[in-house]
């Protein structure tokens, strides 16, 4: 790359932070982040100029794309590189499903964005599947499109953005809301309870473009007492801080909690707790589990907790049949999209499941994970809830099971008092 070439990428990349979502300028040396470098990734990988996955960090991999981008389009020192990979994006027509070329790398560059927002676990080659087109029907929905699972332009630049606001949302990144963003899309996005999300950011006030977003969900205050009563007076307490709030709240998460098949008691008790603590933890189930849990199911789910999936009948996957396995895997999908309205995004398991288990989650959209640890009954309640606390604060960014029943006010109260944060199983994925 000559020296001059190379100043007049800087400065386009300069430029383009300055005008993006991240809300200032940034020097785009190696290594350099933010929301702005996550939209020139996502949008130069829509191209077809194969700047890599999306991770919002200047390598040197994108400066050879950008460096490519410029001498094709031949921009002028001084333009916004961002207005004019945008302007670029919506004369680039629809990447038709045998692409080649270019092209090919456009629609795996689609692939790795719907990964990314969690719509899509299929492989990686940058050829047509049916479920890239289940993949991009769903994000079309997500996103207020037309459903036709068609990559056309608007498609492509609402997946480049979406992508950049994900990652930008799993760092905790600076960025500042643009004229297209919605609370609800925001919220889905950064994989927030919307009702939180938009509580901790502006408690239902209109959403204006260029307000910083705070990536947390708070618990939205309580409903005034009727008119004609007079509240209960308490004793002063300590003002209690939801585990995803307060001063450390942009701290990279600590850990991903799974509770395992919870009986009825146990699981009703966590949807109390939720409220109360303004936590989500993560839940595997059986198909069963959902179909015998109606209520709890909707409500675990209503709440953000993100529903994995373990098998239908609760057998071990590892013990059964290619066959068996694809079974249990494709009715445990149909009963929790059934009862949730959404189909879940993982198998998790209490071991490594075997390569065939594997095969069978792709199949059915599912990416496979296992638990680092798993946590029994300790010796009773008190005594496992200590446990499953200990095993969280030191298995830092890894998943760990639970399958006996925890006190879930006391663990919530002891973790805030850490000011720790959980991670999803979409956050543990995204950093392996």
């Amino acid at each position: 790359m000559s020296s001059n070439l190379s100043g007049t990428i800087g400065s386009l990349l300069t430029v383009a932070l300055m005008t993006s979502g991240g809300g200032a300028s940034h020097n785009w040396a190696l290594g350099s982040h933010g929301y702005g470098v996550a939209q020139v990734q996502a949008d130069l990988g829509v191209l077809g100029f194969d700047p890599g996955p999306v991770k919002g960090i200047v390598t040197k991999r994108l400066w050879q794309s950008a460096n490519q981008y410029i001498a094709i389009r031949g921009l002028t020192r001084g333009a916004s590189l961002s207005s004019r990979l945008a302007a670029t994006m919506a004369h680039m027509g629809t990447i038709p499903q045998d692409a080649t070329g270019p092209l090919r790398l456009a629609m795996l560059a689609v692939q790795d964005d719907l990964k990314t927002v969690g719509l899509y676990q299929g492989a990686l080659d940058g050829r047509w599947s049916k479920a890239l087109s289940r993949a991009v029907i769903a994000f079309q929905r997500h996103t207020g499109q037309s459903p036709t699972g068609t990559l056309t332009a608007p498609t492509l630049r609402a997946m480049a953005h979406w992508t950049a606001v994900a990652v930008t949302a799993r760092r905790h990144w600076r960025y500042q809301a643009q004229p297209q963003d919605t609370y609800s899309e925001l919220a889905w996005a950064a994989d927030l309870p919307y009702s939180g999300f938009v509580a901790a950011n502006g408690g239902g006030t209109p959403l204006k473009a260029g307000q910083v977003i705070r990536w947390v969900a708070a618990t939205p205050k309580p409903s005034p007492a009727p008119s004609g009563t007079v509240p209960r007076s308490h004793p002063p307490s300590q003002p209690s801080t939801p585990l995803s709030t307060g001063v450390l709240a942009n701290l990279d998460p600590v850990s991903d909690l799974v509770v395992l098949n919870p009986s009825g008691p146990v699981a009703a008790a966590l949807v109390a707790a939720e409220r109360q603590a303004g936590a989500r933890i993560d839940l595997s189930i059986s198909g069963q589990w959902a179909l015998t849990h109606l209520p709890l199911v909707k409500q675990l789910a209503a709440l953000g907790n993100e529903i994995a999936v373990n098998g239908y009948s609760g057998a071990n996957l590892n013990q059964l049949p290619a066959w068996g396995v694809n079974q249990e895997l494709k009715w445990a999908v149909h009963a929790v999209e059934s009862e949730t309205g959404s189909a879940p995004s993982f198998l998790f398991t209490a071991e490594k499941p075997d390569s065939a288990a594997v095969q069978a989650a792709g199949q059915q959209n599912l990416t496979a994970l296992w638990a680092a640890l798993t946590v029994g009954n300790a010796g009773g309640i008190r005594q496992t809830t200590a446990a499953v606390e200990m095993a969280l604060i030191r298995h830092p960014n890894q998943a760990v099971m639970i399958t006996a029943p925890v006190d879930w006010a006391m663990l919530f109260k002891q973790l805030a008092s850490r000011h720790f944060v959980f991670e999803t199983l979409g956050q543990i994925w995204a950093s392996h």
